[in-house]
C-alpha cells in the first residue's frame, strides 16, 4: 500500500508538471513573439553606434599588427571549466550549459580567451609564436540582466600568445588605452593595475588570505564565506558593504611577491610611466578566473550612464600556461584583454555616433490614363499602374547610382499592381529621418529620352538631365 502510494504521489506530480508545461506552451503560442530575458536586438541608432564602436577598435587592433579570428560559440565544457576554474562564479552560477543528442556537455561561450587558446592547440599553431589576435564575438552568461550587464553580449577582445616578456603586457594595456581614447568615450578613463605575480607567489597569498578571512569568516558575506573555501582572492573584489571593512585589512600581495615577480611588474610601470599613460597601482585589483597571474588591470569610465558597480569598460591579464591546462604541448605565455561593447555604448551619446547618408531613392512616375504634360509633384491623382519596362529603367538608374553613391533604392509600392502618385511617394521619403539630399525620378517620358529628374530636397530644386550627367548631379 505504501508503494503504491508513493507511486500514486509521484504520478500526480508527473501530471502536474505537464499541465503546467501545456499552460506555458498555450500562453507562449498565442502572446507575440518576445525576446529571451536580457537578449535585446540592435535597430538603427544602436546598432550604427555599436558598428560605430567595433571599427575603432578593429582599426587600433590592426595598427598594432593583430589579426582577427572567430571560434564558434559553442565549445564542449570542459573548455571553460577546466580553464576558468570549476570554483569561479562564471563556471559555478552563469554557464550557459546543456547535454546535446551525443551526450556531450555543451557550453555556450562565456568568455573569450578560453576559446583562443583551444583554437591554437586545434589548429596546430603552438610551434608559429608568437601569435596576435583579435576577435568580436557574443559571449553568454546566466546571470541577473541589469543596466550595462545582459545575458548575451558582446565583446571585443585581444589576445597576445607566446610572448613571455612584460613589454607585451606593456603593449596590451597600451593598445587597449588607445582604443578608448580614439573613441573619444565620455567621462573620466581611469586605469587601474596589480600584479598577481607567479604560481609562487600566488599560492602563499592565498594561504595568507585563507588564514586572514578565516579569522573574520562569521562577518563575512554569504558569497565570501563560500570564497573562503574555494578563491579566497575573490573576497578582495567583494563590493558588499559588511566586507569592505575587513577587506582593507587584508594583508598586502606584495609582502608575496617573489623577486622575479616584482620585477616582471616593475617592468610594465615603467613601460607605462614611459608612454605617459596614467595608472593607479590598485593592490585589491584581482580578476575572477583562475587563469590569470602576473599583471592584471581594469579601465574604468567615471560616468552617471554607468554607475560605480559597472563602470568597468575594459579589463585584461596575463595568463601563462593556459594552453597547458587545454591539454595542449606547450605551456605557452599568454596577455589579452576584453572590453563590453553594451557597455561602451550606454557613455556614448548618440549624437557622437555618424550615421551613414540615407540612400538616394529613385521614384517612379506611373503612367496615366490620358496624355498630358502635367507632372506637378503634389498632384494626389489615384494610384496608377507602371509598365514592366519602366521598372526595368528604375533599376537601371538605380544601378548606376550605386556606382558612384554608395546607396540607393527603388520606392517600391506596397501593393503589387499599382503604385503610389508621385505627390505620395515624395511626401513618404521627406518624411524620413534623416532625409536623402537628393531623390531621383523617372517615368515612361523620362525612359524614352534616356534622361532622368533630380530633385535636391535642400535647395528645393529639380533639374532634368541626362542620365550619362546623374553622377556629377549627385555628387
Amino acid at each position: 500500500m505504501y508503494g503504491w502510494s508513493r507511486a500514486g504521489r509521484a504520478s500526480q506530480r508527473y501530471t502536474t508538471q505537464i499541465q503546467r508545461c501545456t499552460t506555458q506552451i498555450q500562453r507562449y503560442t498565442t502572446q507575440a513573439p518576445r525576446a529571451v530575458r536580457g537578449m535585446a536586438d540592435r535597430i538603427g541608432v544602436a546598432e550604427h553606434k555599436h558598428q560605430h564602436i567595433l571599427t575603432h577598435a578593429r582599426t587600433t587592433a590592426t595598427r598594432y599588427g593583430y589579426t582577427p579570428i572567430h571560434t564558434p560559440v559553442i565549445e564542449y565544457s570542459s573548455i571553460f571549466e577546466r580553464t576558468l576554474g570549476t570554483n569561479s562564479d562564471v563556471v559555478g552560477k552563469e554557464l550557459y550549459k546543456f547535454l546535446d543528442s551525443s551526450n556531450a556537455w555543451m557550453t555556450l561561450r562565456p568568455e573569450g580567451t578560453a576559446s583562443v587558446a583551444r583554437a591554437i592547440i586545434t589548429n596546430k599553431l603552438e610551434h608559429a609564436m608568437p601569435q596576435r589576435l583579435f576577435y568580436s564575438e557574443s559571449m553568454f552568461r546566466h546571470e541577473r540582466p541589469q543596466r550595462g550587464r545582459q545575458r548575451q553580449f558582446e565583446q571585443f577582445g585581444v589576445e597576445l600568445v607566446g610572448v613571455a616578456h612584460p613589454a607585451a603586457d606593456v603593449e596590451c594595456v597600451q593598445l587597449g588605452w588607445d582604443f578608448l581614447c580614439a573613441l573619444k568615450v565620455p567621462g573620466q578613463l581611469v586605469l587601474h593595475i596589480n600584479t598577481l605575480g607567479d604560481q609562487e607567489s600566488r599560492s602563499a597569498y592565498r594561504e595568507a588570505l585563507a588564514q586572514y578571512f578565516g579569522q573574520h569568516r562569521d562577518k563575512l558575506s554569504d558569497d565570501s564565506q563560500r570564497r573562503l573555501d574555494t578563491n579566497p582572492l575573490r573576497i578582495l573584489d567583494s563590493k558588499h558593504e559588511s566586507d569592505l571593512h575587513i577587506t582593507a585589512g587584508a594583508p598586502a600581495y606584495s609582502d608575496y611577491l617573489t623577486p622575479a615577480s616584482r620585477a616582471h611588474f616593475a617592468f610594465v610601470a615603467n613601460g607605462l610611466h614611459a608612454l605617459n599613460i596614467p595608472y593607479t597601482v590598485n593592490p585589491r585589483l584581482v580578476r575572477g578566473l583562475d587563469y590569470y597571474q602576473h599583471t592584471v588591470w581594469e579601465v574604468e569610465c567615471v560616468s552617471s550612464e554607468l554607475g560605480r558597480s559597472q563602470a568597468t569598460v575594459l579589463a585584461g591579464g596575463r595568463y601563462d600556461g593556459l594552453t597547458s591546462m587545454l591539454g595542449g604541448s606547450r605551456k605557452l605565455p599568454g596577455v589579452g584583454w576584453a572590453s563590453g561593447i553594451e557597455r561602451l555604448a550606454l557613455v556614448m551619446p548618440d549624437e557622437h555616433v555618424p550615421v551613414p547618408e540615407p540612400p538616394v531613392p529613385v521614384l517612379i512616375i506611373p503612367d496615366q490614363p490620358v496624355e498630358t504634360t502635367d507632372r506637378s509633384l503634389t498632384t494626389d491623382r489615384p494610384s496608377r499602374e507602371v509598365k514592366p519596362d519602366v521598372y526595368a529603367y528604375a533599376m537601371r538608374v538605380a544601378r548606376d547610382i550605386r556606382k558612384f553613391r554608395s546607396a540607393c533604392v527603388v520606392h517600391n509600392s506596397s501593393d503589387s499592381t499599382k503604385h503610389q502618385p508621385l505627390g505620395k511617394q515624395l511626401a513618404s521619403v521627406l518624411a524620413r529621418q534623416p532625409t536623402p539630399t537628393h531623390v531621383v525620378i523617372v517615368g515612361s517620358h523620362e525612359m524614352e529620352l534616356n534622361r532622368v529628374i533630380v530633385r535636391d530636397t535642400i535647395a528645393q530644386t529639380q533639374h532634368e538631365i541626362s542620365i550619362d550627367n546623374l553622377g556629377q548631379a549627385l555628387n
